[in-house]
């Protein structure tokens, strides 16, 4: 087909019509939801957050389709939940998963989120890092978003290790199913210095410790990066919040 093109156009057109081609048919293989997941009927504060986690290309950025089982995994007060039971429609099912110490910060947002079973397809599950209450090869997805580094430190009334969470988590996906993982960004080399003190975690440490743990890295995106966040400070304060510089990782359970 090069040989073609080459013959007819001049070098620099070819390569432009080629690459043209090539961005075609990867937007064709790529799920899009733009213009199709309806964001309303939600809180002012939701629609508010949507201009910084840019929820639907993140969920095009993990491949989520109609009729999948999605795992929201600390799902503090379900932000994504409900756009994934959008998502997964009738036929799919979304698990919003948190532990009792989330409560304090989560329950008012989840009593009014969850009320009138409003979200008919999403099952609200309280459970604890010793017993997750997962069912083993049930999720095609799982979403980690702004949890990870809290699985690095432990705290009165705080006890949930990555060691024992995320063999649960890997068990939980179907061969194949994805895990998203989305967090503050830290030094470079911080490792997990960071994690109780500012809430951040190193994202080259997030790779080889996933990867340590049995999961396949896929792919990265660009997509929560900002590059005026020198990852000095906790990701709480004004000028922060909402608008760290967040690593966005997809694995793959083999």
């Amino acid at each position: 087909m090069m040989k073609t093109i080459q013959g007819k156009f001049p070098a620099k057109l070819a390569a432009k019509l080629a690459a043209l081609s090539t961005i075609s048919l990867l937007a064709f293989a790529t799920p899009l939801l733009a213009g199709t997941l309806d964001l309303s009927g939600r809180s002012d504060k939701d629609i508010e957050q949507d201009l910084t986690r840019k929820p639907v290309q993140i969920i095009d950025f993990v491949g989520v389709k109609k009729g999948d089982k999605v795992l929201d995994l600390l799902a503090g007060g379900g932000y994504y939940s409900e756009l994934l039971s959008r998502v997964v429609g009738d036929k799919g099912a979304v698990t919003l998963q948190i532990p009792k110490a989330y409560l304090k910060y989560a329950e008012k947002a989840l009593d009014v989120r969850l009320a009138n079973d409003r979200l008919k397809n999403v099952t609200y599950l309280l459970s604890e890092a010793d017993n997750l209450k997962l069912s083993e090869n049930t999720y095609d997805s799982a979403f980690l978003v702004l949890g990870f580094h809290d699985m690095f430190f432990q705290d009165k009334g705080w006890d949930f290790t990555a060691d024992e969470v995320m063999p649960q988590v890997l068990k939980s996906l179907k061969k194949g199913g994805k895990l998203l993982v989305i967090d503050h960004d830290a030094a470079e080399n911080s490792g997990i210095r960071d994690v109780k003190t500012l809430h951040r975690i190193d994202s080259a440490f997030v790779k080889a410790d996933l990867e340590k743990r049995g999961f396949k890295f896929i792919k990265t995106s660009k997509l929560l990066e900002n590059d005026n966040d020198d990852h000095s400070k906790l990701v709480f304060v004004p000028e922060l919040r909402r608008k760290t510089d967040r690593f966005v990782m997809l694995f793959e359970k083999i």
